[in-house]
Formats: C-alpha cells, sequence, structure tokens
C-alpha cells in the first residue's frame, strides 16, 4: 500500500517545522561559552572566543570567527571551521570529530579525539593546512621585529592532558621573505625558495629538531631551541647552531665582512659557514665558528 499524496505532504510538513524550530532555536550562546572552555582546556592564560555558531548539514557545527589569545594577547584566528562528529564515537569514551576551515586565506583539516578520562579529559589532534598565509598570524609577528611572509603547508599533532601540552609540526613554506630587524653581513631582506622544518613546542620551548632552506642568496640549516618561558617575547632566549651555504653572488658580495683567517681555511668555490645564534630575539648574539 502505498501513502497517499496528504500523508506524504503531512510527514514532510512535520519534518519541515521540526528542522525549523532546532534551527531558530538552537542554543548558539550555550554551546559557544561550553566550546570556548574546552578548547581552552580551562588554562587561565588561554583565551577562545566565537562570534557564533549555526547548524550544518551533514550534521555539525560551524563556528564563525574563532580568535585565540594567550596571556590576553591575539595568537590565532579562524575565519571559520565547520567540526562534524563521528556519529559511532558518541557511544563510546572517545569522541571523534572531524574539521575543516577557513584560516588565513589557506585551509585547516584534520581530525580530533577527546576522551573522557576520570583523572582529566584528553585531546589529541592530528591536522593539515594548507596555504596560510605567514605573515597574517599574530602568533609569529609578536616572536620577534623580524618580518617573514609566505604560503605555509604541513602537518601537526596536538596533545594535551591535564596540564601537559605538546605541538609538533612537519611544515613547508614555499616564496619566503624574511626581513631582519638587524642586519647580518650588512643584509636584511632574505629571500626563500623553500623551507622545511621539523618543530615541537613542549614546556615553553621551541625545539627546531631541524629547519633546511634553500634560497637565491644563500641555503641554511638551523637546529636548536627557542625558551619562550619570558613574559616579554622580545626577551626569549636563543640557543641554535647551523650551517649557511652562501651563492657565489652573495659570497663575493660579503667577503669583506668575513675575516680574513676564516677565508683562507675554506676551500675555493661555495662553502658552508657554521655559526651559533645566542641571547635573545630582542638582541641575538651571531658568531662564526
Amino acid at each position: 500500500m502505498k501513502p497517499s499524496k496528504k500523508t506524504l505532504l503531512s510527514i514532510a510538513y512535520i519534518i519541515g517545522i521540526t528542522m525549523f524550530f532546532l534551527w531558530y532555536l538552537f542554543p548558539s550562546d550555550t554551546l559557544k561559552d561550553y566550546l570556548a572552555y574546552r578548547l581552552s582546556q580551562g588554562n587561565p592564560d588561554l583565551t577562545v572566543s566565537i562570534d557564533r555558531i549555526s547548524p550544518v548539514l551533514p550534521p555539525g557545527l560551524k563556528l564563525h570567527e574563532v580568535d585565540i589569545s594567550h596571556q590576553d594577547k591575539a595568537s590565532f584566528e579562524i575565519e571559520n571551521l565547520k567540526i562534524m562528529p563521528g556519529l559511532g564515537s558518541l557511544f563510546s569514551d572517545t569522541i571523534t570529530i572531524n574539521f575543516k576551515g577557513r584560516v588565513y586565506e589557506g585551509t585547516l583539516s584534520g581530525r580530533a579525539e577527546i576522551s573522557g578520562n576520570p583523572k582529566g579529559s584528553e585531546i589529541k589532534i592530528d591536522g593539515n593546512i594548507a596555504g596560510v598565509q605567514v605573515r597574517q598570524i599574530p602568533a609569529l609577528q609578536q616572536l620577534s621585529d623580524h618580518e617573514i611572509s609566505g604560503g605555509l603547508d604541513g602537518k601537526f599533532v596536538y596533545a594535551a592532558e591535564k596540564q601537559n601540552q605538546k605541538l609538533s609540526g612537519t611544515l613547508t613554506m614555499t616564496n619566503c621573505r624574511l626581513e631582519l630587524a638587524t642586519a647580518v653581513f650588512n643584509q636584511k631582506l632574505f629571500e626563500f625558495k623553500n623551507i622545511d622544518a621539523d618543530l615541537t613546542l613542549q614546556d615553553k620551548n621551541l625545539v627546531i629538531n631541524g629547519i633546511s632552506a634553500t634560497g637565491n642568496q644563500l641555503d641554511l640549516k638551523i637546529a636548536g631551541r627557542i625558551n619562550l618561558a619570558a613574559n616579554d617575547p622580545a626577551k626569549n632566549a636563543l640557543n641554535l647552531t647551523g650551517t649557511v651555504t652562501p651563492q657565489h653572488v652573495f659570497l663575493a658580495k660579503i667577503e669583506k665582512d668575513l675575516p680574513v683567517d676564516f677565508l683562507r681555511n675554506k676551500k675555493t668555490g661555495r662553502m658552508a659557514i657554521s655559526f651559533k645564534v645566542d641571547g635573545t630575539l630582542d638582541e641575538p648574539g651571531f658568531s662564526l665558528n
């Protein structure tokens, strides 16, 4: 027996009315406060604000204008973020959430797992970024007076358990421009075609497992760490070592700034110059080995 036209219209009407009231009565403000608290993990130094939330199909939520601040300083902003729960995980102790959004002219996507551990919730996020414009990220620009720009792609993993938080990532930046606040070899502007980085942030220490950069002026490799414990970002301590290999044209330009004895000990042609960076981001110390 086929349902009558009247029955179908009635079902459609009921579904339509239900969807309308679910949408109209959607508790945006309540969810904003709850999600902002969960995203900050109750960390007093971290503030998360959400302009508004709207329901989307397939079942999920869309967060608009998510602003993240650290110690009242803007760190990161997300234009919009769509989050969709894994329906099967809703009946388990670990909730799975897929997300995708727009951030600094690029995209942010990935998967989050939130476990309801009785001793405290645990969060793990596996994410990807593509086409993000570095010059627009406040957290990076606040680290120092140096200006950096370029497109950023890569993968990252964030894990949080109580107050223990760790962020690690493998990133690639293309068409990078680095303008130093203080000149090195009488040069302030450096341009790189590609920069590959392996980084870990934990316990207020940025560990640089390795950075490799290829440019028209020089090639660069760096490793070490930056201590981010200082209240003033410019005073964060540096402990970095690396090598720089100048291209022929650039080497000819800086030869007069290199010690004569240093040049004598190097072979002709391209040469790798070892260096060390200490001091702070505000006043870095640079020395050749």
